[in-house]
């Protein structure tokens, strides 16, 4: 999930990726069609596979005795449907038509699929740093209020 919503979020700063991709035709911002274009989009990012990249990176942390155990008790509950069905609701809540299309553009591209793979791994890198930061500046900011 957490995959999911990262992704979203980067893939909104890519909104324009939709002309590129030759989309011209205006498409009515309507619920109907939010939800026809997030179904499009989820072809291109299957929830069975993030959650199962997501188990997979999961279980490393997990000692080796316990893995096949935990997998399986984490599949149970976060099943692939139910993480569709959520993204289907944030994705058709959130955003256009319009961007939904540039998601499901930008993620059907070869460059997308590559930027998705690669996207955990660099948030692994990239986070410890920025929360880091934040919580200097929060303790900055304390310091300052006492």
């Amino acid at each position: 999930m957490k995959r999911s919503i990262l992704l979203l979020s980067v893939a909104c700063l890519l909104a324009g990726v939709g002309a590129a991709f030759g989309q011209t035709a205006a498409v009515a911002d309507t619920p109907a069609n939010r939800l026809a274009a997030a179904k499009r989009y989820l072809l291109a990012v299957p929830p069975a596979e993030m959650v199962g990249e997501t188990l997979e990176r999961a279980a490393t942390q997990v000692p080796e005795l316990h893995r096949e155990e935990f997998k399986k008790a984490m599949q149970k509950v976060a099943s692939s449907e139910r993480i569709e069905a959520l993204t289907l609701q944030a994705v058709t809540k959130h955003f256009t038509v319009k961007e939904i299309n540039a998601l499901a553009a930008f993620y059907s591209s070869p460059e997308g699929r590559s930027i998705g793979k690669k996207f955990p791994e660099y948030m692994a890198d990239v986070m410890p740093s920025i929360q880091a930061e934040l919580n200097d500046a929060l303790d900055e900011f304390f310091k300052d209020i006492h």
